[in-house]
């Protein structure tokens, strides 16, 4: 990613590979209560002890994100699904402060779009990875730009838990190993009131997140009434799939 003279940002899109001028895209987005400044940590500030930011924070005056997307994919995913996310996002912070405080399955009814839905949070995973390889596997990217195509791609599941923790994550892809299950290709995403987590070939990194893959089977702009229990989880490490 290259800063020009001009000081606007260019570099790959993180959807549709081509190298251009890049746009703020807000992970979640900006009306998913994504909006308020937000302090953020990296490897070097958070393990790298050599490191002159060991330890230290950067703030985001724009939230949680960064210069991922081209201003047409943004725009365009932008147009199709974050207004119904956003629409989800509302009705998932409703449900989870009218439970009970210390219950652990949230369950609630939610009337929302759920292909929408789901290919915003796939265009969130997009840009959290910095490596490319998500991007890399087509299926993925056309799944998401293509707005009527239906089924999500086999090899990739999405769930879901819920969280009102303040720490934040979000991992691009990564394989790690795991005592139980072994080698897993994971990437997370975590912002109040949900958390998400795309598993590729591999299983969830808890046993009772709420896998809405399926969310995939419906058509665009299709409206559902959806009944949705999910685990919650309370994120208080920088570490990819640890919870208390």
């Amino acid at each position: 990613m290259v800063k020009n003279k001009s000081k606007n940002i260019e570099g790959t899109c993180a959807l549709c590979g081509q190298f251009k001028k890049l746009s703020f895209e807000h992970v979640p987005p900006k009306s998913a209560l994504n909006n308020k400044p937000i302090f953020i940590q990296t490897f070097d500030h958070i393990m790298d002890k050599n490191s002159r930011v060991f330890g230290k924070k950067m703030t985001s005056n724009k939230g949680f994100g960064g210069y991922t997307l081209c201003e047409t994919c943004n725009n365009d995913t932008g147009d199709w699904y974050a207004r119904d996310f956003s629409d989800f996002i509302q009705q998932g912070m409703s449900i989870i402060e009218n439970t009970k405080k210390g219950t652990y399955a949230i369950k609630g009814t939610y009337i929302i779009k759920p292909l929408n839905v789901l290919k915003q949070i796939l265009t969130m995973f997009m840009s959290a990875d910095k490596s490319g390889y998500l991007r890399s596997q087509t299926a993925l990217p056309d799944f998401i730009l293509e707005k009527e195509k239906t089924g999500t791609p086999v090899k990739f599941k999405i769930f879901l838990y819920s969280t009102l923790s303040h720490l934040k994550r979000m991992f691009g892809y990564s394989m790690v190993y795991d005592d139980i299950l072994g080698i897993q290709k994971w990437s997370e995403i975590n912002f109040q009131p949900f958390g998400y987590f795309l598993a590729e070939e591999s299983q969830a990194a808890h046993k009772h997140m709420c896998d809405i893959s399926s969310f995939g089977n419906y058509k665009y702009d299709e409206m559902a009434k959806i009944e949705i229990t999910t685990p919650y989880l309370l994120v208080n490490s920088p570490i990819l799939g640890t919870y208390h």
